[in-house]
């Protein structure tokens, strides 16, 4: 009965709030007004917007520039991290995920204060009478999206190369192929599938993306497809008018499509994987020759230019009245805007409202899906088999939908009192929306883990449960401490699915954010992305220093 109940709650939670938003999208008026009835004039409405197909065809743009920039970046910076000889390649490794776990609105901001239309950098190429960049355009907004993405493009390419057999490129050598033959020919190749695979992922991730237009595309009046339903929604004289709720099922069946043929794609990657027991043993990098250094300095540039600069930015218009060319920073340093975050309210309360959000949220979440995790791959349930796409499924929902869809739950369900208005329900949503990441920490660990164990537990009389408790999640400690570190980060950096659920009381970060931002406050703005940076930080410091001990204990 109780793996029912987990079953049952999963259920709830990951596919309850998507059907009261199909049936928003289907009538004439929302349900908190009287009338209405089952219709399709959303649809017409939104299909005969201008604005609608303008809006469709900047976002596709912007997701084709955005995906296309990302995986050749990734791809390559993979292959010479990975299979070359290029000075600092373990280093560039470690830094070249760091947009990862810095907070995408303070990079976004980051990147304003320094490459912005106002920028300083844009400033002073300006002061000196050169061409410069417009990143209020979608060309520059791609940019943007790339810098972001391109973790998601080396992470998977630099995967799908670790552990496989090095003998064709060793083959190549041996024939006399040069390095760039060699990975041209054999490298590239193999790695097709983890290259569509991750294209499609951060195409899909292109679609719903919501801060850079916000942020970018307001001072060129560009809306992509999320701008596009929050203003719609903002402006209405109603909150959330059904065409609103009809652009999201839209999007909705969009990414679902494109969440399929990212799993076929996944399975048929196995295929080009060249493996062999000795993996990369005895392996000797191509050698780069007279391109090591340059190639390191481009990497290297490229990590100054997308996060390095852009952080000292930051920093910089946390500190001051204003960031220009026309007075040095230092005569404009101010501490006005980190005095603001202590004497607000708002500002303290969405602070404290997302470190108790993130930490009882992250703790719930990882608790669920642990036990979750171990009925759908341990156990003998009758359908444990749904029980893994369920976990999957709620991190391919974009972060705006999900909102959506809680905000009509809320409104439908009896118990919607009990966490509509407040910051429970948030969390709900900021939990629901991290579970995916909970599993796939969770269950690499559990496979590991020898099924004897679990037989011997019940040779000598115990239950599943028994099992599960004593035995299992013991040994996954490490795994669920991770688990919840990477829970905590993302719930706190996490803004788009509570941006129709957040009422005067209830902030978060995220959001306070976005409101600063639209008042013209860019210093709180930038502050306020600093604290989130420093509270990772100090997470993530303990986090892995009680990993550390969990596993030599």
């Amino acid at each position: 009965m109780p793996q029912w109940v987990v079953w049952g709650v999963l259920v709830v939670l990951v596919v309850g709030p998507l059907l009261p938003l199909l049936l928003a999208s289907l009538r004439s008026k929302p349900y908190y007004l009287p009338g209405g009835t089952f219709t399709l004039h959303a649809y017409q409405q939104l299909f005969t917007d201008p604005d609608f197909w303008i809006a469709v065809e900047n976002t596709v743009l912007f997701a084709v520039l955005t995906t296309a920039l990302a995986v050749t970046a990734g791809t390559v910076f993979a292959i010479l991290c990975g299979r070359t000889n290029m000075p600092g390649r373990k280093v560039y490794g470690v830094l070249l995920v760091a947009p990862v776990v810095i907070p995408p609105l303070g990079l976004i901001v980051g990147w304003v204060s320094v490459y912005g239309q106002s920028g300083y950098l844009t400033g002073l190429v300006a002061s000196l009478h050169l061409p410069v960049w417009n990143l209020s355009s979608i060309p520059g907004m791609a940019v943007l999206g790339a810098a972001v993405t391109t973790p998601i493009a080396f992470l998977t390419c630099q995967s799908a190369l670790a552990g496989s057999d090095t003998a064709l490129e060793d083959a190549a050598r041996s024939a006399g192929a040069g390095a760039l033959q060699a990975i041209t020919r054999i490298t590239v190749p193999l790695l097709r599938p983890a290259i569509l695979n991750c294209g499609v992922l951060i195409f899909t991730l292109s679609l719903e993306v919501l801060g850079i237009p916000l942020f970018l595309g307001q001072p060129s009046h560009i809306n992509l497809y999320a701008t596009y339903l929050y203003r719609a929604w903002n402006n209405s004289g109603v909150p959330d008018p059904p065409f609103v709720s009809a652009g999201a099922v839209l999007l909705l069946v969009v990414v679902t499509a494109l969440l399929l043929l990212r799993t076929r794609l996944a399975g048929a990657e196995q295929r080009f994987i060249a493996t062999s027991p000795r993996g990369g043993i005895g392996y000797q990098p191509l050698d780069l020759r007279g391109w090591r250094r340059p190639l390191a300095v481009l990497v290297g540039l490229f990590i100054t230019v997308t996060s390095a600069v852009p952080l000292v930015g930051l920093v910089v218009m946390s500190s001051v009245k204003a960031l220009t060319t026309l007075v040095a920073p230092w005569d404009l340093l101010t501490g006005g805007n980190w005095r603001q975050l202590v004497t607000d309210s708002t500002v303290r309360r969405a602070i404290m409202d997302s470190l108790l959000i993130g930490t009882l949220g992250g703790a719930v979440t990882v608790a669920l899906v642990a036990v979750a995790t171990l009925i759908a791959h341990r156990s003998g349930f009758p359908l444990r088999r749904t029980i893994a796409p369920l976990l999957a499924y709620p991190r391919a929902v974009p972060g705006i939908i999900l909102g959506i869809g809680f905000f009509w739950s809320y409104l439908m369900v009896e118990p919607g009192p009990y966490v509509r208005n407040n910051i429970w329900g948030e969390m709900i949503v900021l939990s629901v929306r991290n579970i995916t990441l909970a599993y796939v920490v969770i269950y690499p660990s559990l496979a590991r883990i020898n099924e004897e164990l679990d037989r011997a537990a019940r040779a000598t009389g115990a239950g599943w449960w028994t099992t599960a408790g004593r035995v299992l999640l013991p040994i996954l400690r490490p795994s669920l401490v991770a688990a919840f570190l990477l829970v905590f980060v993302s719930i706190l950096n996490d803004y788009d699915p509570v941006v129709f659920l957040q009422k005067p009381g209830t902030e978060v970060i995220g959001v306070t954010m976005l409101q600063f931002w639209q008042k013209g406050a860019l210093g709180p703005v930038a502050a306020l992305a600093v604290v989130q940076i420093i509270v990772v930080g100090v997470v993530l410091a303990i986090g892995a220093r009680v990993i550390r001990k969990g596993r030599h204990a």
